[in-house]
């Protein structure tokens, strides 16, 4: 949005701090700009697993909403989030099986933590993980159709007296009774 020349600036306003990231002096919270060099680090942070949570609590890392921002106005960053995700989701899928393979009868912490992984496995790449049968596409749903009907009514009073109201017919359409 452009300004017209002459017209008054405002000073920024100190934001009120995020739980996540932490304001500077002026009590202003800094914001990262994309750029590919940074959208390279977060891409390769998450395809090690890591999660975004703790990517955006960093103070040189952009803030929590800032991925969904870049996501919908950069079509490259979308795609590449999408293999990083499920790159993540294989390193998680192995750590489990690993863990699976190492764990003894009846301990609980191993089981809690492979059924954690292959869940988080599943919500990154639910392709792969989610539990489909590989092979069987998801059928698309069937286009739904929604049709709207305009009724005209008019207010009529009766020869007693009362009023009622009554629908108008369509333009071309007999009123019933006078068949």
């Amino acid at each position: 949005m452009a300004r017209s020349r002459g017209a008054p600036t405002r000073a920024r306003k100190p934001q009120k701090p995020r739980p996540t990231k932490t304001p500077d002096a002026n009590g202003l919270v800094k914001y990262a700009r994309y750029s590919e060099k940074l959208a390279a680090t977060v891409i390769n942070r998450l395809a090690e697993g890591e999660s975004w949570s703790a990517i955006s609590r960093e103070p040189d890392m952009p803030c929590y909403s800032s991925l969904y921002v870049w996501r919908a106005r950069h079509p490259d960053f979308a795609e590449a989030l999408e293999i990083a995700r499920e790159m993540a989701a294989d390193r998680k899928a192995d750590t489990a099986l690993e863990v699976a393979q190492g764990a003894e009868k009846g301990v609980q912490g191993d089981r809690l933590r492979v059924t954690t992984l292959m869940q988080q496995a599943a919500l990154d790449a639910p392709e792969r993980w989610g539990g489909k049968a590989p092979g069987r596409e998801r059928e698309a749903p069937e286009p739904v159709e929604i049709i709207f009907s305009v009724r005209h009514f008019e207010r009529v009073v009766g020869p007693d007296g009362r009023a009622f109201v009554r629908e108008l017919p369509e333009e071309g359409e007999i009123p019933e009774g006078k068949a």
